[in-house]
């Protein structure tokens, strides 16, 4: 199949588009920067993040994974404006493709968070529950109407916080334990939904491939733990000591709203996934962290 995906250079992009590529499909990047194009199976088209420019291609797939950081800048009342429209404007624009496509493309997949759900305690959430309040939950809640105006079958990719070596929320994580210690969040009980890389390319694929797959979609593993539980295992596997916990307060301090980001609590359930049969390669985080770390 052929395959148009924008943010395909992120963490998520690339390794999705290995395994496209392994899979023999032919993958086109969307990029903001001009990129030379020197192999069959994979070119990129320079856009502006408004605007799906016009080519020849006839796609089957539309991937769509982007949006500026979240947590690399501080959340400015011009910051907050760049996250939504960075999201919002890109969703539009597959949309408007979509619309004017003579022949459509199958499926579109659109990211999304679990951020959707806010701060949510002890709640167990499901595709089926409501969205949450806060700023993240305001970007997610915008991000999917967007898409909501798509005339194919479109879903809406609630990603959890990926566990990958090679970046995101993980390695920022393994990076506190390079001073020989590492520690939880606040109280540490709010709800860590997690999912390994290997796990997130694979629900990709299955909703890509899997008619029956539509809407809200969790994409993080089935085994619900807190803050402080996941990173209690994180120090067994690693073999690495666990200090005193980092306040609320001081993360507060160091980055004002954007603390919410390791302080919300949220027990996702990857209801859909599981009940259309989906296989995790990795449904514990011990087993996906063993798959990671070096052995102590």
């Amino acid at each position: 199949m052929k395959i148009l995906i924008a943010g395909g250079t992120g963490l998520i992009g690339r390794k999705l588009t290995e395994q496209l590529i392994v899979k023999g499909h032919s993958v086109v990047i969307l990029s903001r920067k001009e990129r030379s194009n020197n192999a069959s199976v994979l070119q990129f088209l320079k856009w502006d993040g408004k605007e799906i420019p016009q080519t020849d291609t006839e796609f089957d797939v539309l991937i769509n994974l982007a949006g500026e950081g979240v947590m690399d800048k501080a959340w400015t009342l011009e910051r907050k404006k760049q996250i939504i429209e960075s999201r919002t404007a890109s969703t539009f624009a597959f949309v408007d493709y979509i619309n004017a496509a003579k022949k459509k493309p199958k499926v579109l997949l659109n990211a999304s968070a679990v951020g959707f759900y806010g701060n949510r305690g002890d709640d167990i959430l499901t595709e089926e529950s409501e969205h949450g309040e806060g700023f993240l939950a305001d970007v997610c809640k915008q991000w999917e109407k967007a898409a909501s105006f798509s005339s194919i079958r479109t879903v809406l990719l609630r990603t959890g916080i990926v566990l990958a070596n090679e970046g995101g929320a993980f390695k920022e994580i393994m990076r506190s334990y390079g001073f020989g210690f590492g520690s939880w969040f606040g109280s540490g009980t709010q709800g860590f939904p997690w999912i390994h890389i290997a796990d997130e390319i694979g629900l990709i694929l299955f909703a890509m491939e899997n008619e029956k797959v539509s809407g809200e979609l969790n994409l993080s593993a089935p085994e619900l733990l807190s803050n402080k539980a996941f990173i209690k295992k994180l120090g067994s596997v690693s073999g690495k000591r666990i200090a005193f916990p980092a306040p609320s307060f001081a993360l507060e301090l160091a980055l004002g709203e954007r603390a919410q980001v390791l302080l919300d609590s949220q027990f996702v359930k990857p209801e859909k996934a599981l009940a259309l049969g989906y296989q995790f390669k990795f449904p514990d985080a011990e087993g996906a962290l063993k798959d990671l770390l070096p052995s102590p």
